[in-house]
């Protein structure tokens, strides 16, 4: 049991090189802002004329920085299970 709350609490932070509490902060700032991105989608719908670009322009500069973090947390993956050379 320690180590399933070890894997859902602490080993996902640690890849992306966060403590828990920093972790919930990052991913809860996500959450509210594909909240803001999804009703520009949904007002768009109702009027076309509005947030034309509002929810693409969103996602695409989340897409950038989260792609930054896949980086980080595929890297510790790596040195965690001795396969990462800084090298390749």
């Amino acid at each position: 049991m320690a180590n399933v709350l070890h894997r859902l609490f602490v080993q996902h932070p640690r890849e992306v090189e966060e403590t828990y509490l920093e972790h919930a902060g990052a991913a809860s700032r996500y959450g509210w802002r594909l909240l803001k991105a999804s009703l520009a989608a949904y007002t768009h719908a109702l009027i076309p004329g509005l947030c034309k670009t509002a929810a693409s322009d969103c996602v695409r500069e989340m897409a950038g920085e989260l792609n930054g973090r896949a980086v980080t947390a595929r890297e510790e993956r790596m040195r965690q299970a001795g396969v990462w050379d800084p090298g390749l």
